[in-house]
């Protein structure tokens, strides 16, 4: 979320490599997925929708460059590396080889829209390749605005579809958000609160313009007060100078960040440490997992069947989120057991890889599983003048297996991952429309069918929709043959046109209870009705974070939080080789 001053390189003699920065003749991708944390936006305490600032959009464009530069075409080996994924289109885009999927809020659609941009820029029909619709009957040439701009198919999910638990599991999980909330009943909670209450007031209420009051600054809002002043750090000059040089708040803006890295890690993660064995605090992170999973399970078995014209399979998968998903899944690989260093907040453009590949002199898709291999890294932001990927072990594996073989990888995966919606559906107690009847279904990931795939599956909110149908119409039998065979009637009952005691409860009124005013001819007033002392609410990301003040107190387990800057510094280790026999 936050980008920091530069620390002291740190030793990981756990860490193997930083990943190759020339094109490596005995390294073949075949697929890669990318979780991608959005560019910089404004702060989720306005009461606007948050929305991609034109440093994010940036953010966005240079890591689309990057990516296609290690995947598609290009040599920027001081960046991401050099890998191209055999196949990819170079210039002109094909979205049947690229699946893009956010949420249905604009700063993550606008996020993927400039990411898309740097990885496949305009290209048109003058540049002698070109989309055909563009050469019309008479020869004309006609090319997309904008320079021939291309187009990605962006797939974006609404809360009230099934994929949108894939890039945030925890929106309309009360079971998940339950489990996160407990950190606030936790000892741990309030010793940090209570150690940190004169830090928090010592801040000046008037940088947040308003949209806190002055008893929120507390460290039960550390995310929110970080969120808002990374965003008046990097573009408020007077607020800027305050917390870089003003002496009397030396230090300020790093502890704000190292507090909100600490609650974020408790909210999203601590699986190491959390009381209980079920993890649906980090409910995002087993969803995200469910996808790489059948993802690369998905693109092995249409290699494998190559023959299947109505495959949904794509050789580069990416998804754009908020830092909860990427915190859940960093800490259900155990990498803040070798590390604390991974139990902060990634940064703006940030990304967390799984690349699938094969080995050796044969460029072809292996046949074998046990040839193919899969390779976690992470990229630590645009921000940062190492621009690396870095190779990182997983699930408690020491520093030479970096690399685990596909069926290694898929067994050592299953345990953390959620791949069905009737398992998610049940795990969170959801009351998401998509998750009505289908208790006993045993729905899988499938991924959204773009471009000309004829293959159809009926989704589970229409399914729902279709059983509560067909369970009408059972009822209405039964009641039928009720009627004609042992002669129920139904009348209707006559009531007073007005009660006599008023209001919209009626004759059920009591004295406390306050009449429901309506607005103009009786109808409701639109949006979400408030209620308390009609201060401006706190929504962060994802649904859960809607929390009321009165809730609780205290939380945790284990203290200090650092941060990411200390990983980035791996990057600029010399390349080693690493190659599998």
């Amino acid at each position: 979320m936050f980008t920091r001053a530069a620390v002291a390189a740190v030793g990981f003699s756990w860490l193997v490599t930083a990943q190759s920065s020339q094109d490596d003749d005995s390294y073949h991708p075949h697929a890669a997925f990318a979780f991608i944390r959005t560019g910089e936006r404004t702060p989720l305490l306005r009461d606007s929708p948050q929305k991609l600032t034109a440093l994010g959009a940036n953010q966005m464009h240079e890591l689309g460059q990057n990516f296609r530069s290690r995947y598609i075409a290009g040599d920027s080996p001081g960046l991401l590396g050099v890998e191209h994924i055999a196949g990819m289109s170079p210039d002109v885009l094909d979205n049947n080889q690229i699946l893009v999927q956010t949420l249905e809020l604009p700063h993550l659609v606008s996020s993927a829209q400039a990411f898309m941009q740097g990885l496949y820029p305009p290209h048109g029909m003058a540049n002698g390749t070109g989309d055909a619709t563009g050469l019309l009957a008479n020869g004309t040439i006609m090319d997309y605005p904008l320079n021939g701009y291309q187009y990605a198919n962006i797939q974006a999910a609404s809360q009230d579809e099934p994929n949108s638990r894939f890039v945030s599991g925890t929106q309309n999980c009360p079971m998940g958000n339950r489990d996160a909330w407990m950190y606030l009943v936790n000892e741990k909670f309030q010793e940090t609160k209570d150690a940190n209450k004169d830090f928090y007031k010592s801040l000046n209420v008037d940088w947040f313009e308003g949209n806190l009051a002055e008893n929120d600054l507390q460290y039960k809002y550390a995310l929110e007060i970080a969120d808002y002043l990374s965003y008046q750090y990097a573009h408020n000059s007077s607020i800027h100078s305050t917390l870089a040089n003003d002496s009397a708040y030396a230090g300020t803006y790093d502890k704000i960040r190292q507090l909100a890295d600490e609650e974020a890690w408790y909210f999203y993660g601590n699986t190491s440490t959390y009381s209980t064995d079920t993890d649906n605090q980090a409910i995002g992170g087993k969803t995200l997992a469910g996808a790489i999973t059948n993802t690369f399970s998905l693109f092995v078995a249409d290699k494998n069947n190559s023959g299947d014209k109505t495959d949904l399979s794509y050789p580069l998968t990416l998804y754009f989120g908020e830092q909860d998903a990427m915190i859940s899944l960093l800490s259900l690989m155990m990498l803040d057991m070798k590390d604390e260093n991974f139990r902060s907040i990634p940064p703006y453009g940030s990304a967390i890889v799984f690349e699938l590949f094969s080995t050796g002199d044969n460029v072809d898709f292996p046949t074998d599983p046990q040839d193919l291999w899969v390779r976690f890294s992470f990229h630590n932001g645009t921000a940062y003048e190492n621009k690396q990927l870095v190779a990182f072990p997983i699930l408690g594996n020491g520093p030479s297996n970096t690399d685990m073989q596909w069926p290694v990888f898929l067994d050592m995966f299953s345990p953390i991952a959620m791949t069905s919606l009737p398992e998610w559906c049940e795990t969170c107690d959801s009351p998401s429309l998509f998750c009505w009847g289908i208790e006993e279904r045993n729905d899988t990931f499938v991924l959204p069918v773009t471009g000309g795939s004829e293959k159809k599956k009926v989704a589970p909110v229409v399914a729902g929709v279709i059983g509560a149908v067909v369970t009408l119409a059972v009822a209405g039998l039964f009641f039928a043959a009720a009627m004609l065979i042992g002669g129920i009637r139904f009348h209707r009952v006559q009531h007073n046109s007005q009660s006599a005691l008023g209001g919209f409860k009626g004759s059920a009124k009591l004295a406390s209870d306050p009449d429901l005013g309506l607005a103009k001819k009786g109808a409701t007033p639109a949006g979400i009705v408030g209620f308390g002392d009609g201060k401006k609410g706190h929504e962060r990301v994802d649904s859960w974070e809607l929390r009321q003040k009165e809730f609780g107190r205290d939380g945790g387990d284990e203290s200090r939080r650092s941060s990411f800057d200390a990983i980035d510094a791996v990057a600029s280790r010399p390349v080693e080789s690493h190659e599998h026999v």
